[in-house]
């Protein structure tokens, strides 16, 4: 009945870092399967340039279902891409290409290497309230860490990882270490040979209302071209980093389509996903089975 009530509702999934088989880490390959097989079985699964053209010629089919992943980490290659390709699913991937191109390593790795690597009990940052307890308490300093991040301009963030380094007695790679290393162009351009979609998460992952106006094009405008550049293609779609309400506003929106984008998505559900091009809502996936059915059958669209 959910499913019948929601019929007209587009679910728009998201997807990030995919675990190898069995792991307890996140979304595993096995539960990623799972997921996939109960889509094909009862859904309308379809790339997201189609639901956007279907939306603009008001021909939406019925229980439509998007399959989207963020940011462009290795184990999309390894894991996450045979499984849809094996499954017959399309899928956007929406990259970080200076990550991609091994310009940078994505920030909220940084904090997570430094801390996973010192030897060093506690730390005081500026600005960050009480001493860090990092052997008794390392995920919730991470969180306290990236949270204040993400709430600060983009250079002093940068300033303060590098700070944190210092601080914990580590010394920082230049390129992302094997757990944390993204996809290469060259992995990407063969999986869109078998019809992987692919559109534009920034050049650098910056919260980018923290970013003056210049930067922010230019962290627009980088992304796109390296895209156009590497893969012969031009991006119509954008991916806020973090993709939440405080992370974009009527400015940003303005940037990306001055950079030539045609929509951009959100990373939170809402009631009319597609009511606004410049902010698409999509639904976080879950490892948790029941949740995902909640989502996929609308009865999580139904309480919204």
């Amino acid at each position: 009945m959910a499913r019948y009530l929601a019929r007209w509702h587009p679910r728009i999934l998201m997807y990030h870092r995919i675990s190898a088989p069995g792991s307890t880490s996140g979304v595993n390959a096995d539960m990623l399967r799972q997921h996939m097989a109960m889509i094909k079985k009862s859904f309308n699964v379809m790339t997201l340039n189609a639901l956007m053209e279907a939306n603009d010629s008001g021909c939406i089919p019925e229980n439509a279902v998007v399959v989207t992943f963020d940011d462009g980490y290795h184990d999309f290659a390894d894991y996450a891409f045979p499984i849809l390709r094996d499954m017959d699913v399309p899928a956007t991937l929406f990259v970080t290409t200076g990550f991609v191109s091994e310009e940078l390593w994505l920030w909220p790795d940084q904090i997570r290497y430094a801390l996973e690597r010192t030897f060093v009990p506690t730390v005081d940052l500026p600005d960050i309230s009480g001493t860090l307890n990092i052997l008794e308490e390392a995920e919730q300093c991470w969180h306290k860490i990236a949270d204040y991040c993400m709430a600060i301009p983009n250079t002093q963030k940068l300033q303060l990882i590098e700070m944190l380094f210092q601080s914990l007695d580590v010394e920082k790679p230049k390129k992302a270490p094997e757990p944390y290393r993204a996809l290469t162009w060259q992995q990407i351009r063969e999986m869109m040979e078998e019809g992987l979609e692919v559109g534009s998460h920034s050049h650098s992952h910056p919260i980018l209302t923290q970013l003056g106006s210049s930067q922010l094009l230019e962290e627009l405008i980088v992304s796109r071209d390296v895209i156009e550049k590497q893969l012969n293609f031009s991006a119509p779609a954008f991916c806020y980093p973090n993709g939440q309400n405080i992370d974009f506003n009527e400015k940003v929106q303005a940037a990306v389509r001055e950079a030539g984008y045609q929509y951009a998505v959100a990373a939170f559900p809402g009631a009319n996903p597609l009511n606004d091009r410049w902010a698409i809502n999509r639904y976080p996936a879950s490892s948790s089975k029941m949740t995902l059915e909640k989502i996929l059958f609308g009865l999580t669209y139904l309480k919204l």
